[in-house]
């Protein structure tokens, strides 16, 4: 029996990993004032003809105490696409996403799990961004179905929630914060996520990566999370505060996004009401999103 719940554990944590991993970006519902003196205008505009290569890298840390006893799983994903434009619709972009390669690994006390998941290579699908980056639609990715194993069925919508990072829609300068609050929430067959966030801005200026003239945006990030998974049969609840740090860096002139890396430690508890289990859990996360050559 103690095997079985373990196996849920870790099936749990990859849910949580997949279900949360993305969903900590630059959404925001204040601006900074405009200030067109020595200002910038960050705006999205993929330029035609041309493909864009990312790779997100994650790797996670779960740390469970059950009964005493640490039980440690360590996760990483990996994903690969290309991102090309597809024209505009109005003022907002089309853009045309391919999938390269995902992956996802778990190492655990009971050994190894997961690897390539291969029905995902070249498959495309379309989604549309507003010029500072929201979503304006995005079910060309729910409808891309594939299997994770220890968790079952999930789809692409979760990985590019949050891939574009939402830029400022007001002109930003050198020292320039602000503060905004949002709540996540999303739900599918086997989870539910509430995750209210804020999120306390600074613009730190250019700075140049990889010989382009980047605005470079930190934020301090606080909040709680509140997940609902089934795996295996069994309810899971996951709750706790977090706290994390965001850095991003955006080509001014070109209108694209150079890189993005989070950090961010959950505190929290796990609760499996079928089994009457509650115990602590803490998970760290160190992603990162980036273009490749």
């Amino acid at each position: 029996m103690k095997n079985l719940h373990f196996k849920n554990l870790v099936s749990m944590g990859l849910i949580l990993i997949l279900s949360g991993l993305y969903s900590i970006g630059y959404s925001q519902k204040k601006t900074a004032e405009p200030l067109p003196t020595g200002s910038v205008k960050l705006e999205y505009n993929y330029p035609a003809g041309k493909s864009f290569k990312y790779v997100t890298d994650s790797k996670i840390v779960q740390d469970m105490d059950v009964n005493g006893q640490s039980m440690l799983v360590n996760i990483a994903v990996y994903m690969g696409c290309e991102v090309k434009s597809a024209g505009k619709q109005g003022e907002n972009l089309n853009l045309e996403i391919m999938i390269d390669s995902m992956a996802q690994n778990i190492e655990s006390p009971q050994g190894t799990a997961g690897g390539t998941i291969s029905d995902l290579k070249s498959k495309v699908f379309n989604m549309i961004i507003s010029p500072s980056g929201k979503i304006v639609d995005l079910s060309g990715a729910t409808k891309i179905v594939y299997t994770v194993e220890g968790s079952g069925e999930s789809n692409l919508e979760q990985g590019f929630l949050n891939f574009f990072p939402v830029l400022p829609k007001s002109p930003v300068k050198t020292g320039d914060t602000w503060v905004s609050n949002d709540t996540i929430q999303t739900k599918t067959e086997h989870m539910s996520l509430w995750m209210p966030v804020q999120s306390e801005y600074k613009f730190e200026g250019i700075e140049k990566l990889e010989g382009i003239d980047c605005a470079k945006i930190t934020a301090i990030l606080s909040g709680s999370r509140k997940m609902t998974a089934q795996s295996q049969g069994m309810e899971i609840h996951t709750s706790g505060p977090f706290t994390g740090t965001q850095t991003l860096f955006f080509a001014v002139s070109e209108g694209y996004f150079i890189k993005e890396s989070i950090v961010s430690k959950m505190t929290g508890t796990i609760e499996i009401p079928d089994q009457n289990m509650n115990f602590p859990v803490v998970m760290t996360i160190n992603s990162s999103n980036e273009i490749v050559k």
